[in-house]
C-alpha cells in the first residue's frame, strides 16, 4: 500500500530534509579532515548522511513543486496517534533508561516497542529478537568498535 502524502505536506517534508541536510554538511565542515592519506576521513559519514537528506527532500519537493493542481493528489491517510504515541514513548524510554539501565536492556525495550507500533503481533518473539538485536549492537560497537555505550548490569556480565 502506497501512502502519499498532499502537496503542502511533501513541500513541508521535503523542505525540512532538505534544510537539515545543509545544516548537516555545514557542521560537517567544522569536522577535523583526518590525515592526507585517510581515503575516508571523520567527515565522511556526515556528508554521505547530508547527501542522503538533500536527495530525499529533492526527491520530495520536485514533484510537490511541480503539481498544478492539489485535487490531482489523492488525500492523505489519517495520521495513525497511537503507533506515533508509542514510538515517541519508546525514544523517551530509551533515553531516560540508558544511563540508568543500561544500553541492552534501554535498546532492547525500544526495539521491542517500536515493533509493537508497527503492528507485530508476537510479544515473545520480539522480546527476544529485541535483546539479540540489543547483544549483537552492543558487542559491535562497544567491544568490537571501542566506543562507549553505557553499560549497566547485563553489559557487565557479559563473557566477552
Amino acid at each position: 500500500m502506497t501512502i502519499r502524502l498532499n502537496r503542502s505536506a511533501d513541500t513541508v517534508l521535503g523542505s525540512a530534509a532538505v534544510v537539515l541536510g545543509l545544516a548537516l554538511a555545514g557542521g560537517a565542515l567544522a569536522i577535523g579532515a583526518g590525515f592526507g592519506y585517510d581515503r575516508i576521513g571523520p567527515r565522511t559519514m556526515p556528508y554521505g548522511v547530508a547527501l542522503g537528506l538533500l536527495l530525499l527532500g529533492g526527491a520530495l519537493l520536485v514533484p510537490a513543486l511541480r503539481r498544478r493542481s492539489e485535487s490531482a493528489v489523492p488525500t492523505s491517510a489519517p495520521l495513525l496517534w497511537k503507533p506515533l504515541g508509542i514510538l515517541a514513548l519508546a525514544g523517551a524510554l530509551f533515553l531516560l533508561l540508558a544511563g540508568r539501565a543500561g544500553f541492552i536492556l534501554a535498546a532492547s525495550l525500544l526495539f521491542w516497542l517500536v515493533a509493537r507500533a508497527f503492528g507485530a503481533h508476537r510479544p515473545l518473539r520480539d522480546a527476544a529478537a529485541a535483546v539479540l538485536l540489543s547483544i549483537v549492537v552492543y558487542v559491535a560497537f562497544a567491544r568490537g568498535l571501542g566506543l562507549a555505550l553505557p553499560a549497566g548490569p547485563l553489559e557487565t556480565a557479559l563473557p566477552f
